[in-house]
């Protein structure tokens, strides 16, 4: 039967090629889609690693200097006003804890690093952050200890890493009290070893759409004037704390450090700004795509119409010799149905090659297979619905219009 289809098909070659170029490129745009609302709601499903409720950035910008500077020496001035500040904000009765960050959750701004050892590479985001950053956002420990005061004589540099990089580096063998791998520069020196002193369950900078990945946190002194004062604060206040407290918080803040300027943001804001960002060319898309479907669907039930119209005598001939109204309607839809595969086919040989080349970036394996299978099905969908009318209309012909045809 599918052999007699696909000649019905070629000796309909010419418009039945267009048909099928539209159902290629609407299969290729509807995978798009689907990936990108696919790998979000798996990425959404996915544990935080810290929780954004009653928390507060503040970032700060001390106006020290010019970009030129900034590998100078921070000035002690300049370390002493940021404690003072940290400290102005731990008097707070509503606040629970405090700690600075480089790159805060839901931010527009991130850090990465790693180590190139040939065949093997380690990859990760990387954060300064201050003692107290993790109970500020509750990060999860399932190994280890964050940092303390304690880690100020370290002669290595303490770090903790969440447990996917753990893994990744370590097996299933314990991270804590290991050196994270560390290249060569490009002198041959090696930085000063960062070793591990505890382990988080997760951590997803960039919110709940964001894929997975190796994380580490390097501990950043309050004293260290290798490095300047953190830019962002996070605060975790009491539960109930209203938006009055925040002009009592930035008026102390000024007084502390009055050539400073201070910008108060909650992480709910933040994770709705995100989210608008995230997902809003993911709906612009959706909303294109189900209008070029539309469009692909009224065409394509416009021209299988016409082609019903045209095979009027060949269709009558066959009702002629017996052939059933559900005969007529199977041969619509087969020959509609083996299109689509050969469009299908097409797209899936070109949406395979992606993560062949390692093109897909951070999308997994199983959102993709699942990508291509609800695509694929979307078109099926798509064509039946199309085939369902000039099917039906197909077997409204009689076999006196065939004797009758001209």
């Amino acid at each position: 039967m599918i052999r007699h289809y696909l000649k019905l098909i070629w000796n309909r070659k010419r418009s039945n090629l267009l048909i099928m170029v539209e159902i290629f490129l609407s299969f290729l745009v509807t995978f798009a889609v689907v990936t990108l609302a696919i790998n979000g709601a798996d990425n959404y499903r996915r544990p935080l690693g810290y929780t954004w409720q009653d928390v507060w950035n503040v970032q700060v910008d001390t106006r020290a200097g010019n970009l030129a500077e900034r590998d100078a020496k921070t000035p002690p001035e300049l370390l002493e006003t940021a404690r003072q500040v940290m400290a102005a904000i731990r008097e707070f009765p509503e606040v629970v804890a405090v700690g600075g960050a480089s790159c805060p959750p839901y931010g527009f701004s991130e850090w990465n690093s790693g180590a190139d050892f040939g065949k093997w590479q380690l990859e990760y985001g990387l954060n300064l952050v201050t003692d107290g950053f993790g109970e500020a956002l509750g990060l999860e420990l399932t190994a280890g200890r964050f940092f303390n005061a304690g880690d100020d004589g370290a002669a290595w540099v303490p770090v903790v890493v969440n447990e996917r990089l753990a893994r990744e580096v370590f097996g299933g063998r314990n991270a804590v009290g290991n050196n994270v791998p560390q290249e060569k520069n490009r002198d041959g020196s090696i930085d000063p070893e960062m070793r591990i002193v505890g382990v988080v369950r997760d951590f997803r900078q960039d919110g709940e759409f964001a894929t997975p990945k190796n994380y580490l946190f390097q501990r950043h002194r309050l004293d260290d004037d290798e490095r300047r004062p953190a830019d962002n604060l996070l605060v975790r206040l009491r539960p109930g704390t209203t938006a009055v407290f925040e002009e009592r918080l930035v008026k102390r803040l000024q007084a502390v450090a009055p050539d400073w300027s201070f910008e108060v943001k909650s992480l709910v804001q933040m994770r709705e700004t995100r989210f608008t960002m995230v997902l809003g060319p993911i709906i612009a898309a959706g909303v294109i795509a189900g209008f070029l479907l539309l469009m692909v669907g009224m065409g394509l039930t416009g021209v299988l119409w016409q082609t019903v119209t045209q095979r009027t005598r060949e269709i009558g001939l066959r009702r002629a010799k017996g052939a059933t109204a559900r005969d007529i309607r199977t041969q619509i839809v087969g020959e509609l149905v083996v299109m689509t595969t050969v469009a299908v086919a097409a797209g899936l040989a070109i949406a395979v090659q992606f993560p062949l080349l390692k093109l897909t970036g951070l999308i997994s394996n199983n959102v993709y297979l699942l990508s291509l299978v609800v695509s694929a099905g979307c078109i099926y969908l798509l064509t039946m619905a199309c085939a369902w009318y000039p099917s039906r209309l197909a077997t409204t012909v009689s076999p006196a219009e065939a004797l009758h045809y001209e």
